[in-house]
């Protein structure tokens, strides 16, 4: 079994041009994983020392998300992450993979999606 790491609400960040508020993908990384989270899951009593469990995050290895941020650039042609278009506008980002947290669905709208790509085309979420 693989111990993954606890995230925290704080060590997530968002893409530049994403809201001055909440509503955005959110992404982490520590000790060879990469959390993406809905900050909308977020509530008063969030703070940027709550842990989060893991049924509220997507969970990929930094080799599966950096396939993630390569078919988002163009240059992958197969992803962990499948996005799928919903008839009311919004998208629900799954994971490809099994997850340990079980079928985590995080769902997006069009904005929120379009600064994630954009983070993602501009490095912001690669490994520092």
């Amino acid at each position: 079994m693989t111990l993954l790491p606890i995230f925290t609400a704080g060590e997530f960040r968002k893409a530049s041009i994403s809201s001055p508020n909440q509503n955005c993908v959110r992404v982490a990384r520590k000790q060879g994983w990469t959390a993406v989270w809905d900050d909308k899951r977020a509530t008063d009593r969030t703070t940027p020392a709550t842990a989060l469990p893991t049924g509220e995050l997507l969970l990929f290895t930094d080799e599966q998300f950096d396939a993630i941020q390569a078919a988002v650039r163009g240059a992958g042609t197969s992803s962990p992450l499948t996005i799928t278009p919903r008839t009311d506008g919004h998208f629900v980002f799954r994971a490809a993979t099994p997850q340990p947290g079980g079928g985590v669905e995080l769902i997006f709208d069009q904005g929120e999606l379009d600064a994630f790509h954009h983070g993602v085309r501009n490095h912001e979420f690669d490994h520092n």
